[in-house]
């Protein structure tokens, strides 16, 4: 390594090569960060957190896999000269392992910045008070925290976390050049990419579409797999809802295509980050119909790129479902208006190096 060279500890989902797992939102999130590391001359320690959660691994499992991070962590520590430690989390178990390895970190007096990704965080402290009082202290230890919006700095303040330590970092995607975005009014496709869970939005989105016959005029496909996959193919049958297309997992490659074939991507999820599956379409100039959820209003704006409606609103998702549905010019618009959205907010290069950039003043090891 070079005198130059900076040295990092990132701790998120990065799983070897050749291991079957679905690339989520941290997942690319990650990866990307690598790839900026190593195109900037910055050494990067990984401490892969991926797993698979469904079925979601025993308590026991998840407590024997933390405590190797943490002991790897604690070596890396002691052993290099670290200029700062970046740390994806999410919620629940996830959130606490985090935040105990940025207590670590201020025992050797370096720098961590805590990067939460599920919106399920916000939920979940706005509805526990005691989660909420026990969280508000845990959030002072790390000494950055990123925001992916600014309806996460507004949570992040009611949290009473100083907005000095919050740092605003859209996620981030390489944008494509061209918009090759093409529509037209003879078959019109929605796309859904994600989960098939209840949070998801996906039982809302079945219902509109199976109580207005005037929706059977458009198809509506479905990328995922989840709790709620076999019981909702089921109902697709049962109903004979022949516009909807049950299209389990699909790999990143056939993902693009799948893009590439829609007309409209739809979202009606209960809560968020920002969700890589928005990110993609938005890359791919689709138009969007998205809950008012996480760091999706920061970039799709009602009426100018997409439409946005709140969480479980079944009758306000139908009608932006028809009025999108019904206008390809709109549909053309917005997609058009995308670009502006994407240069603004989810540069790869501006963001990734906005994350490496807060680590600023390094305070030094106590070795």
């Amino acid at each position: 390594m070079t005198n130059n060279q900076k040295e990092y500890i990132l701790i998120g989902g990065y799983p070897a090569k050749g291991i079957n797992q679905h690339p989520g939102g941290q997942v690319t999130a990650t990866r990307l960060l690598v790839e900026y590391a190593k195109a900037n001359n910055i050494k990067l320690n990984i401490i892969d957190t991926s797993q698979n959660s469904f079925p979601i691994p025993s308590i026991i499992s998840r407590l024997k896999q933390a405590k190797k991070r943490i002991i790897k962590l604690n070596k890396l520590l002691k052993e290099k000269n670290i200029d700062g430690v970046i740390i994806f989390s999410s919620t629940g178990f996830s959130f606490y392992e985090k935040i105990f390895m940025s207590l670590i970190t201020k025992k050797y007096n370096v720098q961590s910045f805590l990067f939460i990704r599920s919106g399920h965080f916000i939920d979940l402290n706005m509805s526990n008070k005691v989660m909420k009082i026990i969280n508000k202290f845990l959030l002072k230890i790390p000494t950055f925290i990123g925001a992916q919006g600014n309806k996460w700095v507004d949570f992040y303040q009611n949290m009473n976390v100083n907005l000095s330590k919050v740092k605003l970092i859209y996620n981030w995607i390489k944008i494509k050049k061209e918009n090759t975005y093409q529509t037209s009014d003879d078959q019109v496709v929605f796309l859904y990419a994600g989960w098939m869970v209840q949070k998801k939005g996906v039982v809302d989105l079945f219902d509109v579409i199976q109580k207005n016959n005037d929706l059977k005029s458009y198809t509506f496909r479905f990328a995922g797999e989840g709790t709620l996959f076999e019981s909702l193919k089921e109902r697709k049958e049962k109903y004979n809802l022949d516009n909807i297309e049950l299209l389990g997992w699909v790999d990143e490659k056939n993902m693009l295509d799948e893009y590439k074939k829609a007309d409209i991507f739809i979202l009606p999820s209960h809560a968020e980050g920002f969700p890589n599956a928005v990110l993609e379409a938005l890359n791919c100039r689709l138009p969007i119909i998205s809950t008012n959820v996480g760091g999706i209003p920061d970039s799709i704006i009602d009426g100018y790129n997409g439409y946005i409606f709140e969480p479980n609103d079944q009758k306000v998702m139908y009608e932006k479902i028809k009025k999108l549905g019904e206008s390809s010019e709109k549909r053309i618009e917005f997609s058009q208006n995308s670009n502006a959205i994407l240069m603004k907010h989810h540069d790869f290069n501006k963001n990734c190096q906005h994350v490496f950039d807060s680590f600023k003043n390094k305070q030094g090891n106590n070795k």
